[in-house]
């Protein structure tokens, strides 16, 4: 029963971290920068609730992502590690990279695979054989000096919708790690 409850309970976090939290940017994402050479790589971790830690969760998000010519390439993994429960890993392809005229970074791309692992128990596919677009746009500090992120994937039952090179809004603060853009 208690492997049951943890499965539940992560494959209901498992359409949360995909989903992403709603939230907005500070200001309105200006038109993407054409570049045609772009290069990306960081390693961040979030909290959901506000910019200190997050205990008993542990949110990361690992970029490696480059544009050459104008064609995107990388991958993109986020992961959700809860003590008592398990972990939830999704990751995507990445299909674009860009920089907006504020400075957020986009990365999107389709979902090759969400594996969640129950605490104790053995790793298995969530939403086996779909592939939406995802979406992780990482701001620009804020007034505040707060870093933020938003994270999402294409979703009917949560009615969320991410687009091809489209900005995410921003649900996440950074609380550790960083991103390295190169142009």
């Amino acid at each position: 029963m208690r492997k049951l409850t943890s499965a539940i309970a992560l494959t209901t976090a498992a359409a949360a971290l995909a989903a992403g939290t709603a939230g907005t940017a500070a200001a309105a994402p200006a038109a993407p920068v054409p570049a045609q050479h772009l290069s990306l790589h960081g390693w961040t971790l979030l909290n959901e609730y506000g910019p200190g830690p997050n205990p008993g969760e542990r949110l990361t998000a690992q970029v490696s992502a480059r544009t050459v010519d104008g064609h995107a390439r990388g991958h993109v993994v986020v992961q959700h590690v809860f003590e008592k429960a398990g972990t939830t890993r999704a990751e995507f392809d990445v299909d674009c990279l860009t920089v907006d005229g504020n400075g957020a970074i986009t990365v999107t791309g389709p979902i090759s695979q969400i594996v969640i692992t129950p605490f104790g128990g053995e790793p298995y596919l969530f939403a086996e054989g779909r592939h939406p677009e995802a979406g992780l746009t990482f701001y620009p500090t804020d007034e505040q000096h707060q870093r933020r992120v938003g994270w999402a994937w294409t979703n009917s039952d949560t009615h969320s919708e991410v687009v091809k090179c489209g900005a995410v809004p921003a649900g996440f603060w950074v609380i550790d790690g960083g991103t390295f853009l190169r142009r």
